[in-house]
């Protein structure tokens, strides 16, 4: 299966699996007590880590009782989770595929997809055959708990450019182009390695406003239930660091 330039140039050649496995596991648990807690759904429920990367949601639900199953794009990142999921004893079944293409019908208690990995697509349409997807995978009332950035915050303090210096000596230096026509915006990276090469990856991201999603997922056939500004259960609002949603297939 080709990867699509965005996805090729960004999270592989990229090496965002390795970004993803720097995370520390403080933070991962309490995104997943977040996770838990917002579907309040019993041990044994199916649940699908859409674009879990790495598996590091994924894992840590199996570990508490649920029937995960990941789905991601990226074969290096699967390579990852499946070797993490095997060293703690998990069963977990792993898919490679485009997070348009789930391979369950009607069958999901929950469908999970957190840490802004939707809305990457050239078009609005596209992303929505990803909310079409999930809802096709659910059976009657199951949900979808989604997890990206806020727009209102990030409008709100955008910046064009930026830099940062990670542990190893490696300098990013980071160009934003911002089109608020249509809340679409491309970030370039230059990547200064501590060796002294040089490297360049980017990726193209859409903001939606919280409006403009509820109005997608009603289209897609999920209904609205809440809403959240962090992984601290905090309200929604414009200063919230994250937009989290919670909705549920209707009948």
């Amino acid at each position: 299966m080709p990867a699509q330039g965005w996805f090729e140039n960004f999270f592989v050649q990229g090496r965002y699996a390795d970004v993803l496995a720097a995370i520390p596991a403080e933070r991962t648990e309490r995104e997943v007590a977040f996770v838990a807690g917002a579907l309040a759904l019993p041990e044994g429920a199916r649940i699908l880590d859409l674009c879990c990367g790495v598996g590091r949601h994924t894992i840590s639900l199996a570990q508490r009782g649920y029937e995960m199953a990941g789905l991601d794009l990226n074969a290096e990142a699967l390579a990852v989770a499946r070797k993490r999921a095997e060293e703690v004893g998990v069963g977990v079944p792993f898919h490679e595929a485009d997070m348009r293409h789930i391979p369950y019908a009607g069958e999901l208690d929950a469908v999970i997809n957190i840490f802004s990995s939707w809305a990457y697509y050239p078009t609005d349409e596209e992303d929505a055959e990803v909310l079409v997807a999930v809802s096709r995978a659910l059976q009657p009332g199951g949900l979808f708990l989604l997890d990206t950035a806020n727009r209102e915050r990030i409008f709100r303090q955008y910046r064009a450019s930026d830099w940062e210096s990670e542990q190893d000596g490696t300098l990013v230096l980071t160009r934003r182009e911002l089109d608020l026509a249509s809340s679409r915006h491309r970030v370039s990276d230059l990547i200064v390695h501590s060796d002294g090469s040089r490297s360049e990856r980017w990726h193209q991201f859409r903001f939606y406003s919280l409006t403009e999603l509820l109005l997608m997922l009603s289209e897609a056939g999920l209904r609205f239930r809440q809403a959240w500004g962090d992984f601290d259960a905090s309200p929604y609002t414009l200063e919230g660091r994250r937009m989290i949603v919670l909705a549920d297939k209707t009948g």
